[in-house]
């Protein structure tokens, strides 16, 4: 790979580094296949590396499992509706959308848009494998009262998936072209398998690069299914930190309305207490000031974005890779510079 000069980070002088260095790093980390989007001073760097998978090299074209970003588009058309008084943060879904999972179970009536973009349903992760025919029956209810607590749950951002189609009468792949994909110039884009990703996307390695296939979703799953670029999902991360598409109000609501990470029955960490939960997305606070972040583990590919909004600094990283998550911190100090990345140590630990 060509070596240049990575200095235009102005905002961070301090740190310059070759690309070959951030090379190494994966070539160390075996993770085998990269694709990220930096972004400072209103200037963008995009930088590749590895296979994507066979006989494909990884470039601007390659498209990667968004995994759990995907569940950022739907926060953000929720916030849109919100705007739009189509949708109340407050208000019980199951007023939207009888869901036949949890009817039997009297505590998730309470479940609010807000408690699921704070993580606070009180539902597991997943009962069963999301990506099977069997999670759509797989029995499901909440192990602590709504709004009490916080514990990550993709089953809560499907049951507000649902409640977002009942209101539309569409899907969310079609809901998604028209308030995120097409307004956004994600041509790249789709929570469900095209035709065109045959040739462009990538394929999963794990942990000992190893080519492990590529999943075709045949379901459009706010909460993990999403594929997408780095380029594309920077021009949603823009937009998202600008608040294109959203009131000021709701802008500033999105970033400001947290709740702590404490689970139940678990102390908070002392990383823990550097990260709140804001509405779809994880807050941390270090050196560097305040951040919005949030990542994605779909097994063999891993994905992280990090933005400082105010210094006007943001970084998409995806990998088709097992190991894809364990260089994160090499990859923080490379473009921000070296500090402490609660948000790492805290999924490390404390997850």
């Amino acid at each position: 790979m060509k070596c240049i000069q990575c200095c235009f980070f102005i905002a961070f002088p301090f740190f310059c580094f070759t690309q070959p260095a951030l090379d190494n790093v994966f070539r160390q980390g075996k993770v085998t296949g990269v694709q990220i989007m930096a972004t400072a001073n209103n200037r963008r760097q995009s930088y590749y590396y590895g296979t994507a998978g066979e006989s494909m090299k990884v470039d601007s074209a390659t498209v990667f499992q968004a995994a759990s970003l995907s569940k950022m588009v739907l926060a953000y058309i929720v916030m849109k509706m919100a705007d739009r008084k189509e949708i109340s943060l407050d208000e019980p879904l199951r007023n939207y959308f009888t869901y036949d999972r949890i009817i039997a179970d009297t505590p998730a009536r309470q479940i609010t848009a807000r408690m699921v973009l704070h993580h606070q349903t009180g539902l597991p992760n997943w009962a069963a494998n999301p990506t099977s025919k069997q999670w759509f029956t797989a029995a499901l209810k909440t192990n602590f009262t709504p709004g009490s607590s916080w514990s990550y749950s993709g089953e809560g951002f499907m049951y507000l998936q649902y409640a977002v189609e009942s209101i539309w009468k569409q899907s969310l792949e079609k809901i998604a072209r028209q308030e995120v994909f097409i307004p956004l110039h994600m041509v790249s884009s789709s929570f469900l398998w095209q035709p065109s990703f045959e040739t462009t996307g990538a394929y999963g390695h794990n942990s000992k690069e190893e080519l492990t296939g590529r999943n075709e979703p045949f379901f459009a799953a706010a909460a993990y299914s999403m594929l997408t670029t780095a380029a594309d999902y920077n021009n949603f991360l823009q937009a998202l930190v600008s608040g294109k598409g959203l009131s000021k109000a709701g802008h500033k609501l999105m970033f400001t309305d947290t709740v702590n990470v404490k689970k139940q029955y678990k102390p908070l960490s002392e990383a823990g207490s550097h990260i709140s939960w804001a509405l779809g997305l994880g807050i941390q606070r270090n050196e560097l000031g305040t951040a919005i972040w949030h990542w994605g583990d779909n097994g063999d590919f891993k994905c992280f974005f990090m933005a400082f909004p105010e210094k006007g600094s943001s970084m998409v990283y995806f990998a088709n890779s097992g190991n894809g998550l364990t260089v994160m911190p090499a990859v923080l100090d490379y473009y921000f510079g070296k500090h402490t990345w609660w948000a790492l140590q805290w999924l490390e630990k404390d997850f």
